[in-house]
């Protein structure tokens, strides 16, 4: 049997970084708040917050979770970026 994929805070800060701010993203293209997202995936409004900061890990299959609460591959979560976490205020402006 298969044990459990985790995604620690320890090794992978960079990845965590693009992964919160992909989750972010995507969520805030769909229009949800971090409420509205986290009562979607079953998540409080607080661990919503902390993926998107890169500030916790994740289990596969929470990412699964987020990847069809927001209509997308779960590979487009985990796409690389060169934005830094906090350099940009409006997101909303930057991708609409």
């Amino acid at each position: 049997m298969f044990g459990t994929i985790y995604l620690g805070e320890d090794m992978y800060q960079k990845e965590l970084k693009s992964l919160g701010y992909n989750i972010k993203k995507y969520r805030l293209l769909k229009g949800f708040t971090q409420e509205e997202f986290a009562e979607k995936i079953g998540k409080t409004s607080n661990y919503i917050s902390l993926l998107e900061n890169g500030h916790k890990g994740i289990h596969i299959t929470t990412l699964f979770d987020i990847a069809r609460a927001l209509e997308i591959a779960p590979k487009e979560l985990l796409e690389p970026c060169d934005v830094v976490l906090g350099k940009i205020k409006n997101y909303k402006k930057v991708y609409h």
